[in-house]
């Protein structure tokens, strides 16, 4: 018996579906498809009027990655 077992500390974001699929797809992407997944995730930063920080999260990760495969 948790003290805490039913307890949520972290509230459930609208977009936290949105990013939790985007960090998958980042995840479990081919180092070939990095540059078109970049240009998706670019592409939906400018669809969307405001700065969405989910978006600009995993275009962080994937540009990470391009780094780290160009460095070797």
């Amino acid at each position: 018996m948790g003290l805490f077992r039913n307890q949520n500390t972290h509230k459930k974001k609208k977009n936290g579906n949105l990013y939790d699929n985007l960090i998958n797809e980042i995840n479990n992407c081919n180092i070939e498809e990095l540059e078109s997944l970049l240009q998706k995730i670019e592409a939906e930063i400018e669809k969307h009027g405001k700065k969405s920080r989910y978006l600009l999260s995993a275009k962080t990760m994937v540009t990470s990655k391009i780094a780290l495969k160009n460095s070797k």
